[in-house]
């Protein structure tokens, strides 16, 4: 039967504030009838896909109205995605119910907005085009999973008014909650993000395995599967789930791009090029490939061209920290100290991790400048990287 009461409460709790915000709460109810061929397990897992989406969909007006998105011009369509990147809607309840004509169930979800931190995930979020861009898909998928849903309850309804069997819809209806199913194991892995990290890499390969068993032709699954074993420095396992993702959709430039870095990991530098290579035929902007075909190119000794890549990477992306000290360890490796020294003063101003401290470390000692050698050399050594400073202790350059 059809959905016959779809309605929600949404309303703003404030709660104690935070250090520099304020935390508000979304909730919102829907409530679903079944019947027919629509199973109550078919009619729960749509309701909460619904109840989940229309609670991301009240979030998304405080997302729009933030100074990032506003000035970052996002288009309508991104902000769903932005909302679900950030934002995470829970089911806190779910309840059969019987009316006098028929039964359903209830679905109340909750998305818990923390102000204090919303703006810098959405920062972050902002720029991870990649991330954003699958999110935007999966969206697309959930809400045409919907529309069948909805066009397969108001048929079930139709067929059951006129004592017809109801028969043929129900592989459908299995169907499409299967979709709706797996849509949300891939948003429960997109979770374990942290910024273009994983939090939990075998976590996500969990979650986005059941995704596969019940949606086993979803390129972006397969990609973001084959980024959870790379992050495991399981490369070939990866590079097959990146094979499965281009095999599904040939013009898949992340996961070229990713397929790509796995092979520079395994030392298969020409094979990582050709697959850069095919990322800035599809997508000549594409900052990040220029990045990694430039350090393709740096561990081929192939310096010069190395640096045009990073180049045109700082051109497309500014602010692209790991491209100014490639670029500086190209530099570094000319012999061009000086240049490289500014390659790395820019890293260290946008990241200031102990990898640009180390370079830079070593580019004054090559300068023979021991003093702001070692003072890099301890910094580093204090982030993570020692390296550096035993070296110049072993060498009498620092105490």
């Amino acid at each position: 039967m059809r959905n016959v009461l779809a309605t929600f409460l949404i309303f703003l709790l404030l709660l104690p504030a935070s250090a520099t915000g304020e935390i508000l709460i979304i909730k919102h109810t829907v409530k679903q009838t079944f019947g027919g061929s629509q199973s109550p397990d078919d009619a729960r897992i749509s309701a909460m896909a619904k109840a989940k989406r229309e609670a991301l969909e009240e979030a998304g007006t405080y997302i729009e109205s933030l100074t990032v998105v506003q000035n970052s011009k996002v288009e309508k369509d991104e902000i769903l995605a932005l909302t679900a990147g950030v934002l995470k809607a829970e089911v806190i309840s779910q309840e059969n119910y019987a009316s006098k004509d028929a039964f359903g169930i209830e679905i109340v979800v909750n998305v818990v907005v923390d102000t204090a931190v919303l703006e810098e995930r959405v920062k972050k979020l902002l720029q991870d085009k990649t991330h954003l861009t699958q999110l935007k898909d999966i969206q697309k998928r959930e809400k045409e999973l919907l529309q069948k849903v909805a066009q397969l309850e108001e048929e079930n309804h139709k067929l059951t008014a006129e004592k017809q069997s109801t028969e043929k819809l129900k592989k459908e209806f299995q169907e499409a909650s299967d979709g709706l199913a797996a849509v949300d194991w891939f948003y429960k892995a997109n979770a374990l993000w942290n910024g273009k990290k994983l939090a939990d890499p075998i976590k996500a390969i969990e979650y986005l395995n059941n995704a596969i068993k019940l949606q086993p032709n979803h390129a972006n699954v397969y990609n973001n599967r084959g980024i959870a074993y790379a992050s495991l420095g399981q490369y070939q396992l990866a590079i097959d789930d990146y094979n499965k993702a281009i095999r599904l959709e040939p013009d898949h430039a992340s996961a070229y791009n990713n397929r790509g870095n796995a092979y520079a990991n395994l030392g298969q530098h020409q094979q990582a090029i050709d697959d850069f290579n095919h990322v800035l035929r599809l997508e000549p902007n594409h900052a990040s490939a220029y990045n990694n075909r430039g350090i393709a190119y740096f561990k081929l000794g192939q310096y010069k061209r190395a640096i045009v890549d990073y180049n045109k990477a700082l051109r497309l992306e500014p602010d692209h920290a790991n491209a100014y000290n490639n670029r500086g360890n190209a530099y570094f490796k000319l012999g061009q100290y000086k240049l490289a020294i500014d390659d790395y003063n820019k890293a260290i101003q946008l990241k200031p991790d102990d990898v640009a401290y180390y370079n830079r470390g070593n580019a004054y000692f090559s300068q023979g400048n021991k003093k702001l050698g070692c003072r890099d050399a301890k910094k580093a050594c204090k982030l993570g990287t020692c390296k550096a400073l035993e070296w110049a202790k072993d060498n009498g350059y620092c105490r």
